[in-house]
């Protein structure tokens, strides 16, 4: 079971008017590939997903089971979600 998974919308990458027209694959792969590196990294699980819901506010992304959902992410947001994703773990540590 993960203690944490977080999964962005790269919904319709072919319409700019959603997530995935908005480099929401880079940001997915570059978060996995900086959760990969971490010793906690079989705890958590980063995935795409299809459409979140709130479009107009993309990129979007939602983290289980804590329900935390962020908006407006933009590619260089790769840290702001890592640090969510390891206070995630850490907290379940404690």
């Amino acid at each position: 079971m993960y203690k944490a998974h977080l999964f962005i919308c790269t919904n319709a990458p072919e319409n700019p008017a959603k997530c995935g027209h908005k480099n929401a694959e880079k940001l997915h792969a570059a978060l996995k590939e900086k959760c990969s590196k971490m010793p906690w990294a079989k705890d958590v699980r980063i995935n795409k997903s299809g459409c979140l819901g709130p479009c107009e506010r993309g990129i979007n992304a939602v983290l289980y089971p804590q329900n935390k959902w962020f908006h407006e992410l933009k590619e260089s947001d790769v840290d702001l979600l890592f640090a969510e994703v390891e206070k995630a773990i850490k907290a379940d540590f404690a």
